[in-house]
């Protein structure tokens, strides 16, 4: 190298040795994160560690939908031909083991799925606890949720509601919300047999939530029975159902298992024999009875402001809107008015379900209505025997001789009102019955529906299910 360059070397060498090494380092750190960063990701992954959160539950399963009936029109059914008379046939007595009669599941006109609040209304004799718990089961429910300090023990009898254990509190709680908070439940449903803990009082202060029981009579005139009646405290929007085949009664009760302001009492006298309303087809039923039979089956809502008229008014136009002038006129082709054909409508109705078999059903009753015979249904002696918490009591040997005019075993012709509030299917089935020479009817032994017969012996052959 030539001496002249020898100064620049010695000012470069040392610059440039630095460099490479700076360099050389970071590719070596870049070497080790790359190596590490492989490991990592190919360790196996580690499970994801959950929490379930706890559900609260009562043991109430969600209410079933209300299915929707189509609304009728004239052309639906044609005008049927009465049956030629044949003679009457003896009526059977009745048995000890008389049908089971249930109400339908399926609802009228504009109807939606909605859970109604408080206890839901039990028709016919339910269960003592429909849902199976027992006290010990909600006493270990309790335990868990331990209650204010000073609140009582309480087992849920049948009509007890939370709205009346608030009214009871006199002011120790706010609302219903705070009472079921305290208990840890988010239904408004009560079971049978539940046990739930309350302010000091409000048990014994609750008022009651089932319409009075009618006075001895009172069923036959067609008046409501004496009960507490005027506003109350109310929670609204209330959802109220009205299963087909319910008696007024029924009504009143789903009235106080919810928090409208107005009480099933309220109904009751709303729809008794004194009530009118603005509704031609209601005020030409005969003196002295009740709306029974006009309330149309179906879900309705009732406001705060909602009066225990205008929530009959709610029902009676969906009668309208369901029952044309047409068919009522139509009932005058079976050679009774279209109040008689509802009496047999509301019979049909707990007698059996289904269209085309409660078509069937009133042919067997219109051929005995016709030939002066006794109808010797059970329907209308449970309508005079019923009583809160049974209304549909067993009829058998010992009480169907029972003095009522609502016994058709004892009795010829109908019944002087209908005994419930039956469905669409129901009244069309007695305003265009089938046409047959049936007249008897039950259920068949191998529980396949309804079996019919002529004569009275083909009856007892096919009620023998030995």
């Amino acid at each position: 190298m030539p001496p002249e360059n020898r100064p620049f070397l010695k000012r470069v060498l040392p610059s440039a040795l630095l460099l490479v090494g700076t360099l050389a380092w970071a590719f070596a750190l870049g070497m080790i994160l790359t190596a590490l960063l492989d490991a990592d990701s190919t360790a196996p992954e580690q499970p994801r560690q959950v929490t379930e959160q706890p559900t609260l539950s009562t043991g109430r399963s969600t209410l079933a939908a209300v299915s929707q009936t189509p609304v009728p029109t004239a052309t639906q059914s044609p005008t049927a031909v009465p049956p030629t008379a044949t003679p009457a046939p003896p009526t059977p007595p009745p048995t000890n083991t008389p049908r089971t009669d249930t109400d339908s599941s399926a609802a009228g006109e504009n109807t939606t799925a909605q859970a109604a609040d408080d206890v839901a209304p039990q028709d016919d004799q339910a269960a003592a606890n429909p849902d199976g718990e027992s006290p010990v089961e909600n006493d270990t429910a309790a335990a868990e949720c331990p209650p204010p300090d000073g609140w009582e023990r309480h087992v849920v009898q049948p009509d007890d509601t939370w709205f009346a254990f608030f009214l009871g509190s006199g002011g120790a709680v706010a609302s219903v919300d705070e009472l079921m908070q305290a208990n840890c439940v988010t239904s408004r449903w009560l079971n049978i047999g539940q046990v739930i803990f309350l302010p000091p009082g409000a048990a014994d202060n609750a008022p009651l939530s089932a319409p009075a029981v009618p006075a001895s009579g009172a069923l036959d005139s067609g008046e409501p029975a004496a009960g507490s009646t005027g506003p109350r405290p109310a929670n609204c929007p209330c959802t109220i159902s009205v299963s087909p085949g319910w008696r007024r009664e029924q009504i009143a009760e789903a009235i106080d298992a919810a928090q409208t302001a107005f009480t099933g009492a309220d109904f009751l006298a709303a729809t008794g024999a004194n009530a009118s309303a603005p509704f031609d087809f209601v005020m030409e039923r005969p003196p002295g009875t009740s709306m029974e039979g006009f309330m149309f089956p179906g879900t309705y809502t009732a406001q705060n402001n909602t009066t225990a008229e205008g929530f009959r008014d709610m029902l009676l136009e969906a009668f309208a809107n369901a029952i044309s002038p047409q068919v009522r006129a139509d009932a005058a082709a079976q050679g009774v008015t279209f109040y008689q054909a509802l009496i047999i409508a509301s019979i049909v109705q707990r007698e059996v379900h289904g269209p085309e078999a409660q078509k069937i059903v009133a042919s067997v009753y219109y051929n005995r209505y016709r030939d002066g015979n006794r109808l010797a249904s059970t329907i209308p002696v449970q309508y005079a025997l019923g009583q809160p918490g049974n209304w549909w009591p067993r009829i058998t040997n010992t009480n169907a001789e029972a003095d009522t005019p609502y016994n058709t075993y004892t009795r010829p012709g109908l019944p002087p009102t209908p005994v419930d509030n039956p469905g669409l299917s129901a009244i069309i089935a007695a305003v265009y019955p089938a046409q047959t020479n049936y007249y008897y009817h039950t259920a068949a032994c191998d529980g396949s529906g309804e079996v019919f017969a002529e004569t009275y012996e083909e009856h007892l052959a096919n009620a023998n299910c030995d």
